[in-house]
């Protein structure tokens, strides 16, 4: 992604911290649970009309610090201000009546109500107790229109796209801060998984409401931190190790910051990608495969230990495609063939009993149970397998599975009982990953799979990719980011239309198409 891309705020549009008087100031913020320290003293001010830059790697206490500026925890140490007003935050509710809001890292909306039913939850317009939901329709369609955002409001949030519900996560946000004369807008992670045209929107969106409002944005793209924001915090193990101006900073400058070191210049492994020689005998074989009128037909073959990457742009099939290929969408014609057995309009369990494991790009509303632990949601797709026909469960193969797979993949938790929502982000995709090791499931087919990831837990998913097909493992590689996808992939399949566009580009060693061959297909 070319930091040209996403520059959108120009030297008028940006505040200036040594004259501007601070709309939004934290002062102090500690936090602790139990024996381990989230934050120790953290500082940050934000001015008005300032969009200031918050980043760090996973766990480094970004997403704790947020929930305590929004109400969702109480800090043990420190001060927020708002307008220079002292205040403390005991709920949510409390942050938005100060015009203080969060765009979630991972999408809050309630897909079984309509986009406007989740644009005033919570605040419904009502009259003798009786909906109004004509005038909240309305009302909603004019607030998203007025913004830019092309949604149906009246549609069911679990047919929008993936954009789409972000672009109403988004919304929400700002409907909430329309009551405040100063709103505070919290973006966490907002263009993770987002297409170009979302990114887009968002961007241009931050810049027009600059002029009446304070904004922190969190991500792991640092070329849209340099970009969008006129300052940068930097945290590390839950201390604030950086403050400088967006334009004294590099990617470079700020990843040494957040990973205490220099990332490797083979950022992909390139050189250990598997060479075309070395690849091994056809894993699997898709012939003429569709899905109704939303994709194909659709046909390749993927190698041992080959990546093969999926490009297009938004609406193009490729999700799709890979529910496809992991048995969770119906196929209407054609036949997939794993290790030489033909399966025809398999389910999911049969595309697991023949070896494919799936890794949504929703991690946590697909891939996760939240509110299990790390050693349940691991042994998942292994559980039938441990006893044959008994109705017993191996515990000890269940434990030593988990054990094994916490230690070869560095999954940072308290220990294989701990529930997986308390992890980061990093942390938890790797637990999804660890469920198919465990299981050694020689197919994978990964959806964004570094989605919401930072620089340091992406390289490590990166290598463990490497790992992964020097064993012979298959990957089908879909992914937004063409640089990823460039990097990792032995050969690249652009879609557009619910079809492959002509052959798959070669992506061998010293072969790499460009970002521009792939754009070229795909628009």
């Amino acid at each position: 992604m070319s930091s040209e891309t996403h520059t959108r705020a120009t030297e008028a549009d940006r505040a200036d911290p040594a004259t501007d008087e601070f709309s939004f100031r934290v002062e102090g913020i500690s936090k602790s649970f139990r024996h381990v320290q989230a934050l120790k003293d953290v500082s940050l001010a934000v001015n008005h009309g300032e969009v200031v830059g918050l980043v760090g790697e996973n766990g480094a206490g970004k997403s704790t610090l947020l929930n305590i500026l929004t109400g969702v925890l109480s800090a043990d140490e420190g001060q927020l201000y708002v307008d220079g007003e002292p205040v403390t935050f005991t709920n949510p509710r409390e942050a938005e009546d100060y015009g203080v809001s969060l765009v979630h890292q991972e999408q809050d909306v309630i897909t079984t109500m309509r986009g406007y039913e989740n644009l005033y939850l919570g605040r419904e317009i009502e009259r003798f107790g009786v909906l109004e939901k004509k005038q909240m329709r309305k009302r909603a369609q004019e607030f998203v229109d007025d913004l830019g955002i092309n949604i149906d409001v009246d549609e069911q949030v679990r047919n929008y796209t993936f954009n789409e519900r972000q672009m109403l996560e988004i919304a929400k946000a700002f409907h909430v801060s329309q009551k405040s004369e100063n709103p505070v807008i919290l973006l966490d992670e907002p263009t993770a998984g987002l297409e170009e045209s979302g990114r887009e929107i968002l961007f241009d969106l931050v810049n027009d409401l600059r002029d009446r409002a304070t904004f922190v944005f969190v991500s792991h793209e640092l070329d849209e931190v340099l970009d969008i924001s006129d300052r940068i915090y930097v945290l590390k193990d839950g201390e604030q190790v950086g403050d400088t101006t967006a334009a004294d900073a590099t990617t470079d400058s700020l990843q040494q910051a957040m990973v205490g070191r220099e990332t490797a210049d083979e950022y992909y492994r390139v050189p250990d990608q598997v060479r075309d020689a070395n690849l091994g005998e056809t894993a699997m074989e898709v012939d003429g495969v569709a899905h109704e009128d939303s994709v194909g037909p659709v046909s390749f073959s993927i190698r041992e230990g080959e990546i093969f990457g999926i490009v297009g742009v938004e609406g193009s099939g490729k999700q799709r495609f890979g529910r496809l290929l992991a048995g969770d969408l119906t196929a209407s014609q054609g036949s997939i063939t794993v290790d030489g057995t033909e399966i025809r309009n398999p389910s999911v369990s049969d595309m697991v009993d023949a070896g494919v494991g799936y890794i949504p790009k929703d991690r946590k509303s697909e891939g996760l149970l939240l509110y299990q632990s790390v050693l349940v949601n691991t042994s998942l797709a292994m559980v039938r397998d441990m006893n044959g026909s008994m109705p017993l469960l191996d515990l000890g193969a269940e434990k030593k599975a988990t054990d094994d797979a916490i230690e070869e993949l560095n999954i940072k938790t308290p220990g294989p009982n701990a529930l997986v929502h308390g992890l980061s982000g990093g942390n938890q995709q790797k637990v999804v990953i660890a469920r198919w090791l465990a299981q050694e499931t020689p197919i994978l087919v990964m959806d964004n799979v570094t989605r919401g990831i930072d620089v340091g837990a992406k390289e490590e998913v990166y290598r463990l990719c490497r790992e992964l097909t020097d064993k012979g493992v298959s990957i089908v590689f879909i992914g937004d980011e063409l640089p990823e996808v460039i990097g990792m992939s032995n050969r690249i399949a652009v879609m557009a239309k619910g079809e492959f566009v002509g052959e798959p580009f070669d992506a061998s060693i010293g072969n790499k198409p460009t970002e521009e061959d792939l754009i070229q297909e795909m628009i």
